[in-house]
């Protein structure tokens, strides 16, 4: 198992100003590429737990490793079984504590399956971190739009909405992904939610992006996700 970094950059300035950490295998299978997928493959075979305490404990490490090049923050992907055990907020907290980093520094990407669940441990969880300083944003959003999503992301004091690469393709000829991110954008604007996209590979689409209020932006555009050895090399070339 290992952990590739990819920068999140600021759409204006092009800084880093966070990085996601994305859990791979050394050779990962088709289909296993992308971190949707190889969450879900956790779950069906019932690692997710014992693989999320490695990735934290294992990221956690090599972020302070970085000392002065770590950017100000950094994202973690989490399952949605993740936020059914009862005990997660307090691992998390933990492993921070253990590494010496800021509560305030992590931020928690979890898909949009968190909308569906309507747990008490998840609510538990949820609210203890975001008590100590723990962002949590919703990763891939927009396929599922509903008028129940927008009153959950409300809810559960959803801090980012990260765009599904899917709601980002042919936006000069699809009407339909054009509604769907001004609503999106009408949500975060009523909501005071930052808006993020991944798989960005070209200045049109980040023209796009800026038309419709994003600020923050991932993909090959800027790096692809890169080894620890290699994302140290590109924070030495491009500092926060």
């Amino acid at each position: 198992m290992l952990v590739n970094y990819q920068p999140i950059v600021d759409i204006e300035t092009r800084k880093i100003i966070k990085a996601e950490a994305l859990c791979r295998f050394p050779e990962s299978p088709p289909g296993l590429d992308n971190p949707d997928d190889f969450i879900k493959y956790a779950e069906r075979h019932g690692i997710i737990k014992g693989l999320t305490e490695w990735l934290l404990g294992t990221t956690f490490e090599y972020w302070k490793t970085l000392g002065p090049l770590a950017p100000p923050e950094l994202a973690i992907n989490l399952s949605v079984q993740n936020l059914l055990e009862v005990d997660l907020a307090d691992r998390v907290l933990a492993a921070l504590k253990q590494h010496k980093l800021e509560p305030s520094q992590l931020w928690l990407e979890i898909d949009e399956r968190l909308l569906d669940l309507h747990d008490n441990s998840v609510h538990a969880n949820i609210n203890k971190l975001k008590a100590k300083g723990v962002s949590l944003a919703i990763d891939g959003f927009g396929p599922s739009l509903s008028p129940v999503s927008h009153l959950e992301i409300s809810s559960l004091g959803i801090t980012e909405l990260k765009l599904d690469r899917v709601m980002l393709s042919n936006l000069d000829e699809n009407a339909k992904n054009r509604a769907s991110m001004k609503t999106i954008q009408e949500i975060a604007f009523d909501g005071k939610i930052d808006l993020a996209a991944k798989g960005i590979e070209s200045e049109a689409t980040v023209e796009w992006l800026v038309r419709y209020g994003f600020s923050r932006m991932q993909g090959y555009l800027i790096a692809p996700p890169l080894s620890p050895e290699d994302f140290s090399a590109w924070l030495k070339a491009n500092p926060a």
